[in-house]
C-alpha cells in the first residue's frame, strides 16, 4: 500500500482512527493496572475498595472515550450535511437554466457528478456528449483532470470512488480528442490543470494512464505547426516543462523512454535552446529516445507522434486545418 493510499484510508476512516487511538491506550492500562493488583492472580486480590476504584476509573475512561467518538461522528454528519446541502442548492440552480441551453445544463450535471463522487458515471456520459458537441474542450478536460487527481475532498463525498478503469477510460478520452484541444489563436490550448503545472498526482496512475497523457500531449503538438506553437520562435514552455520533468522524476523506465521519445524532435529543431536549458541532460534524453527506438520499447503511437511533430513543424503537410476540423466533428 503506498504513503498516498494510506493517508487517504485514514483521512476516510478518521473517527475510528480517533476511537482506535483513545480506547487502546485505555485497555492497555486497565490491563497493567488488573495485573499489577492480582487480578489474574500473580498476587494479592484486590479489595472490595480497590475494585471499585479500578471499575470506576475504567468506566469513567471509555464513557469520556465513546462521549468524544460520538462528538467526532456528529461533526463528520454535519459537514456531510452542509456539503449534501450545497450540492442541492447547485442541483436546483442547473434546473433553473433553460431547456433551450443544453450545452451549460450538461456540463453543470457533468460538473456535479464529478463533486458527488460519481467519478465513473461522469466519464460514461462525456464520451458521447463530447464527440456529439453537447460538451466544450474546457469542461471535458476539466472533468477528466478532475478523475485522474482522484481529490475525494477528505473523504467527505458519497457515491463511486475511482478506480483503474475509469482513470484508464478518462486518459483514452483525452487522447481521442487530443487534435481539438488547441484553438484558432495561437497557445490557446485545453489540457487538465494538474498537467499544466507537474507531471505527478497525489494519487497511483497506471502506467497506461501515463502513456496516454504523453500521447495526448504529443498529438496536440503535432496538431498545429511551429508558428503555432512559437509565434516567437522560442522552444513552447507546455509541454516541453513537463515532459522534462516527466524524464526527470518518472519512476517506471517505459514511460521516461516516452518522454524522451517525444522530447528529441523538439531538440532536433531546437537545439540551441535545449542546450541552454538542460545542458547534459541533451545526451541523456537523445540517448534514451534512440534506445526506445531500438528496442521499440514504447507503443508505436508515441513515435508516429512524435514524427508528426517533426514532420510538421519543419515541413507544414497540406490540409492541416480540414485534418483538425475533421477531429473536431469526431469523424
Amino acid at each position: 500500500m503506498t504513503r498516498a493510499r494510506l493517508w487517504r484510508l485514514v483521512r476516510t476512516n478518521w473517527p475510528f482512527v480517533v476511537l482506535a487511538l483513545a480506547v487502546l491506550p485505555l485497555l492497555w492500562m486497565a490491563f497493567s493496572i488488573a495485573v499489577r493488583s492480582g487480578l489474574f492472580g500473580l498476587s494479592e486480590p484486590l479489595d472490595s475498595g480497590q475494585l471499585g476504584v479500578f471499575l470506576t476509573f475504567t468506566g469513567a475512561s471509555l464513557g469520556t472515550a465513546a462521549t468524544a467518538f460520538a462528538a467526532l461522528l456528529t461533526q463528520a454528519h454535519n459537514a456531510r450535511e452542509q456539503h449534501r446541502l450545497r450540492l442541492e442548492t447547485v442541483i436546483k440552480s442547473l434546473e433553473s437554466l433553460p431547456a433551450e441551453t443544453p450545452k451549460p445544463r450538461l456540463a453543470g450535471v457533468l460538473s456535479t457528478m464529478v463533486l458527488l463522487g460519481q467519478e465513473r458515471i461522469a466519464i460514461r456520459v462525456l464520451h458521447p456528449a463530447w464527440t456529439a458537441g453537447q460538451v466544450d474542450d474546457g469542461t471535458a478536460t476539466w472533468l477528466i483532470g478532475q478523475v485522474l487527481k482522484g481529490d475525494l475532498s477528505d473523504g467527505e463525498k458519497d457515491g463511486d470512488r475511482v478506480d483503474e478503469s475509469a482513470l484508464c477510460e478518462a486518459a483514452a478520452l483525452l487522447v481521442t480528442h487530443a487534435e481539438q484541444l488547441t484553438g484558432e489563436k495561437p497557445l490557446l490550448y485545453y489540457f487538465p490543470g494538474q498537467f499544466q503545472r507537474r507531471w505527478k498526482t497525489d494519487n497511483y496512475l497506471p502506467t497506461e494512464v501515463k502513456e496516454h497523457l504523453l500521447l495526448a500531449m504529443g498529438l496536440m503538438l503535432a496538431s498545429r505547426d511551429k508558428s503555432w506553437w512559437c509565434p516567437h520562435g522560442d522552444l513552447p514552455q507546455w509541454p516541453t516543462a513537463i515532459l522534462v520533468k516527466c524524464f526527470e522524476n518518472e519512476d517506471q523506465p517505459k514511460i521516461r523512454a516516452c518522454a524522451a521519445v517525444l522530447l528529441a524532435p523538439l531538440q532536433d529543431i531546437f537545439p540551441k535552446q535545449f542546450q541552454n536549458r538542460l545542458g547534459s541532460k541533451v545526451g541523456e534524453i537523445l540517448g534514451a529516445a534512440a534506445v526506445a527506438r531500438a528496442k521499440s520499447s514504447v507503443g508505436t503511437d508515441i513515435f508516429k507522434a512524435a514524427d508528426r511533430i517533426k514532420a510538421e513543424w519543419q515541413n507544414p503537410a497540406e490540409g492541416g486545418e480540414e485534418r483538425r476540423e475533421l477531429a473536431g466533428t469526431g469523424a
